[in-house]
C-alpha cells in the first residue's frame, strides 16, 4: 500500500477518476471539490491537499482530501490505510483542525489523530446523505421560485453566514466571492412570497452526473410554510430534466429537515460524521 498526496486538483482527478467513478454518489463532496479548484470555482490555497491510496498494482483503493481550508475529508478508504493516511495528514497539515467522513471511519482517524497530535477530539455534528427518488412536490405553498442574481448576493451572503452561525459551521463558508460566483452561475435560488425572499436553495456544481443540493435555509420567521421544501422540489426538478441525479446532506440534530425532504421524495444512504480536534483542556464550545 503506497499513499500519495498532490496539490494539483487536475493531476488527482486524472489519478482517481476510475475509482470515483464507482460510486460518484458517495464521494460527491470530493468530486465536487475537485471540479470547484478545476473549474477556478475555489481557489487553490496552501492548505489544499488531495490524497489518494494505491495498492501494490499501482490501482487507486481509497480516496481523502483537504481543501479549501476545510478539515480532511474522507472518502472510501480500506480499514488498514487509516492510520497511514492520519500519519500523512499529519505530516503535511499538522494544523489540520477536525475530520469528516462515514461514521466509523471518522471516529477511526480522529482516534489516531489524537494519539499522533496530542489532541482532543470531539464529535461536532453528524449528517446523512440522501437521494432524490420519486420526486413529489408539496401543495398549497404560497409564492414562486426564481433564481438569484447580482442584487441577492448580499442577502445571500448574510443568511449563509445565518445558517452557519446556526449549525456551527465556520463561517463565511462559502466566502461571498464564491457566493457571487455561484449565483452568476445560476446555482442559487429563492423563493419569493409576498413580494420578498423568504428561503434559499443552491446546489453544487454538478460531478459524476450528480447534482448536490446546498446549502438550505429559511430564516427563523419564514420557517413553517413549506417554502424550502418547495424550493428543493423546484431546483431538483430542474436538475433532472438536464440528465442529472439529485443528492444533499441533513443534519441529524434537525428532524424537521429529515422530515421534509423524505416528505418530497429523498432517500437516506449513508451516515457521516464530524470531529474537531482541540488542544488538551480547551473548554468545549
Amino acid at each position: 500500500m503506497r499513499i500519495e498526496i498532490t496539490r494539483d486538483a487536475a493531476v488527482y482527478r486524472a489519478a482517481t477518476g476510475t475509482f470515483l467513478s464507482r460510486d460518484f454518489l458517495r464521494h460527491t463532496v470530493i468530486a465536487t471539490g475537485i471540479a470547484n479548484h478545476v473549474e477556478g470555482v475555489q481557489a487553490a490555497d496552501a492548505t489544499s491537499r488531495f490524497l489518494s491510496v494505491h495498492a501494490a498494482d499501482d490501482t487507486v483503493v481509497g480516496v481523502a482530501m483537504r481543501a479549501g481550508g476545510r478539515e480532511v475529508y474522507l472518502g472510501e478508504l480500506p480499514a488498514e490505510s487509516l492510520r497511514p493516511v492520519a500519519e500523512a495528514f499529519a505530516a503535511v497539515a499538522p494544523g489540520n483542525t477536525g475530520v469528516e467522513g462515514l461514521v466509523a471511519d471518522a471516529e477511526a482517524f480522529a482516534e489516531h489523530w489524537s494519539a499522533l497530535r496530542g489532541v482532543e477530539r470531539r464529535e461536532l455534528f453528524r449528517t446523512r446523505l440522501f437521494r432524490l427518488g420519486e420526486l413529489r412536490f408539496p401543495a398549497g405553498v404560497t409564492g414562486a421560485p426564481r433564481r438569484a442574481v447580482d442584487r441577492d448576493v448580499a442577502l445571500c451572503v448574510a443568511w449563509s453566514d445565518a445558517m452557519c452561525t446556526e449549525s456551527g459551521l465556520p463561517s463565511p463558508y462559502p466566502s461571498p466571492s464564491v457566493i457571487r460566483q455561484r449565483v452568476a452561475a445560476g446555482r442559487w435560488w429563492l423563493w419569493e412570497a409576498g413580494g420578498h425572499p423568504v428561503s434559499l436553495v443552491a446546489h453544487q456544481v454538478p460531478a459524476g452526473g450528480w447534482a448536490r443540493i446546498g446549502p438550505v435555509y429559511t430564516p427563523p420567521g419564514e420557517r413553517g410554510h413549506g417554502y424550502a421544501s418547495a424550493l428543493t422540489a423546484h431546483v431538483s426538478r430542474i436538475l433532472r430534466r438536464r440528465g442529472l441525479d439529485v443528492c444533499l446532506f441533513t443534519d441529524l440534530a434537525n428532524p424537521t429537515a429529515n422530515r421534509i425532504y423524505r416528505a418530497i421524495g429523498y432517500e437516506p444512504v449513508h451516515d457521516f460524521a464530524n470531529f474537531v480536534f482541540e488542544e488538551r483542556g480547551a473548554v468545549s464550545r
